[in-house]
């Protein structure tokens, strides 16, 4: 097994790259949690290992992806941006803390009561300088095609609700009809559209 300060030494550009997000996993060979960072390219621009990883307040999204190397295993990470963190510490133990700046107040993202029917779509468009890149959003309409609200910058997740694309590129969307859509639940970070039967 590593030594607690050998496995928390950062490569060797870790802090001295530009990084926009980073993700949190295990590496099951070394046996040590990981944060990789990556800058706006994608590219990897360091990383962390230690046995402890603290992540003090924030916000993140799990994601997965198949193995590449044509294994039948599976890659999940927890996702974070720079943006939202403070600061970082390694203790001498090896052990890291990641300090996430205060949450802000939650933009009010209130659902129309009254909506027809709703698009969303992932943006295609570059994220604006300094900004974090952009998520997905949900458009809610009236039954004469007027916008009653937009809820920008949320993971979107569907719950057994039919859907359908429409539109012509760039202005493209995935549709759902209001009588599809049993329960909309809003957070800070998620949007979540459910369909089927309520609890």
């Amino acid at each position: 097994m590593t030594e607690p300060s050998k496995a928390a030494k950062p490569s060797a550009n870790a802090s001295m790259q530009f990084w926009e997000f980073a993700d949190l996993g295990f590496d099951t060979g070394k046996k040590l949690w990981f944060i990789q960072f990556y800058d706006e390219t994608n590219k990897g621009v360091g990383s962390y290992f230690a046995n402890t990883i603290t992540m003090t307040r924030g916000s993140a999204a799990q994601y997965q992806w198949k193995d590449t190397q044509g294994r039948a295993f599976w890659h999940v990470r927890e996702r974070f941006f720079a943006s939202e963190v403070e600061g970082f510490s390694v203790d001498p133990s090896g052990s890291i803390t990641v300090t996430f700046k205060p949450t802000p107040d939650a933009e009010a993202a209130a659902v129309p009561q009254d909506f027809a029917y709703l698009t969303y779509a992932y943006h295609l468009a570059k994220k604006e300088e300094n900004q974090k890149a952009p998520m997905g959003f949900v458009e809610f309409y009236s039954s004469n095609g007027d916008l009653l609200r937009r809820i920008n910058n949320r993971w979107i997740i569907i719950e057994d609700v039919g859907r359908k694309t429409t539109g012509e590129y760039p202005k493209i969307r995935l549709r759902m009809e209001r009588k599809d859509v049993k329960n909309i639940v809003v957070t800070r970070t998620a949007i979540i559209l459910q369909g089927g039967q309520t609890q």
